[in-house]
């Protein structure tokens, strides 16, 4: 009887033939080997479909799942329910990792008995990698700690960045939501995040977060990415204890009708009660200061 490996990735694939050669070389070449890797091609209308093909032909570690189209969330979910390993991790299929990534968070799963490991990350633009490290938080910080902090977006909400135990899903029943698209992954961690995880942080960078993808947000922004966002926040405040987490709920949806605000989509009257009157003030005569905020948003989210 084969096995099961110790980690999956899962790598969620919609036309990225530019870059997907470059991740699954990435993964290939891991000093880490007993993984499998799940390949999610979500519909792709490029030559996306015909290279996770070839890779899998290639290496008996790699799976290939063909699927229609229904967005990241859809796909994320296939590639969780198909995942064998004792840890599971996402790498997005525009990105790319350091050779060392597995072995290096592996291992300092094993050595911690530690549920999820939580890794610094490279943000790639212009061809200039800036390393993101997590330095506001200590390593004693509790599982509803980390959960408040990636919620008000002092923390990246990013599966690729974290290897959790992937017994987890199961154990306390967590599943996407299909049809949201945007932080689909940060509701998975919340639903996880809200038990009393171990949680430790590996102070290293190992994943490339590429901002060089023409199909970014900051591109094709639009009405409906701006509906997509507000149904973000209406599952969160669904799934939160609110009375715990009002202002971190307050913080996300003033984050995403921030974006809004600059892309055009809302006007300052549309924040309501979740932004304080002086701020309101300022931002009805200060277009600067609504760049400056949004550039603070999108630093903090990657």
């Amino acid at each position: 009887m084969q096995q099961e490996p110790k980690i999956s990735i899962i790598v969620p694939v919609y036309n990225t033939e530019k870059y997907l050669h470059r991740c699954i070389d990435s993964i290939i070449a891991q000093t880490f080997t007993d993984w499998e890797c799940l390949l999610i091609d979500d519909g792709s209308t490029d030559e996306s479909p015909n290279i996770c093909d070839e890779y899998a032909k290639r290496d008996s570690r790699i799976k290939v799942f063909h699927t229609e189209n229904d967005g990241v969330a859809s796909a994320r979910q296939l590639g969780t329910d198909n995942a064998k390993g004792t840890y599971s991790i996402h790498v997005d299929s525009d990105d790319w990792i350091e050779t060392n990534m597995l072995e290096d968070m592996y291992d300092k799963a094993i050595k911690a008995d530690a549920d999820i490991v939580i890794s610094d990350y490279f943000v790639d633009e212009n061809n200039s990698p800036g390393r993101m490290n997590h330095n506001y938080l200590n390593d004693q910080c509790s599982a509803l700690e980390v959960c408040k902090a990636i919620i008000s977006n002092k923390m990246i909400g990013t599966l690729w960045n974290k290897l959790i135990r992937h017994n987890l899903y199961k154990k306390y029943k967590v599943s996407y939501i299909r049809g949201i698209n945007y932080c689909e992954d940060v509701l998975i961690l919340v639903q996880i995040l809200l038990h009393p995880v171990k949680i430790v942080f590996l102070r290293e960078a190992f994943y490339y977060y590429n901002k060089e993808n023409p199909a970014s947000i900051t591109t094709n922004y639009t009405k409906e990415t701006f509906e997509g966002r507000i149904k973000y926040i209406q599952e969160l405040r669904k799934r939160l204890p609110l009375k715990e987490f009002k202002q971190e709920c307050n913080d996300a949806e003033f984050c995403v009708k921030m974006e809004a605000l600059y892309f055009g989509i809302i006007k300052i009257e549309d924040f309501g009660k979740i932004m304080p009157s002086s701020i309101y003030t300022i931002l009805r005569a200060n277009l600067t200061l609504k760049r400056k905020l949004l550039y603070s948003f999108y630093s903090i989210k990657g």
